[in-house]
């Protein structure tokens, strides 16, 4: 009897894990792609060009500064390669919102440089 207690014990001693515990997390649901979607939208590629034309001319014109443009140039190219990147299984829209927000603010930045000319 003694025996059969001490077992009993045991086996309620060890470990049980729940299966809930070994299931996988995924992404929370606002940056899980949408199907469907474009891959990046029309109006970012135009926003983007625009602002490389921008860059263009106000180099041209001596508003902007050889290594300001080639900084400027760089941060396109960022903002294309993270499109790029995010595109690759559709744009989420906290995705889209983070290439907006960052081709908004390069034309922010190049629109005041060839507003404040060559003064530095």
């Amino acid at each position: 009897m003694r025996h059969q207690a001490i077992l009993a014990t045991a086996l309620l001693a060890l470990p049980v894990a729940a299966h809930a515990q070994f299931t996988r997390a995924g992404p929370p649901a606002d940056i899980v792609a949408m199907p469907g979607q474009p891959d990046v939208s029309p109006n970012m590629s135009n926003d983007r060009r625009d602002i490389r034309r921008s860059i263009r001319e106000g180099r041209r014109s001596g508003d902007i500064s050889r290594a300001e443009a080639r900084s400027f140039r760089r941060d396109d190219a960022a903002i294309g390669s993270l499109a790029d990147r995010f595109s690759s299984d559709g744009l989420s829209l906290s995705e889209q919102a983070e290439l907006q927000s960052r081709t908004e603010a390069l034309r922010g930045l190049v629109n005041a440089r060839r507003v404040r000319g060559g003064k530095p």
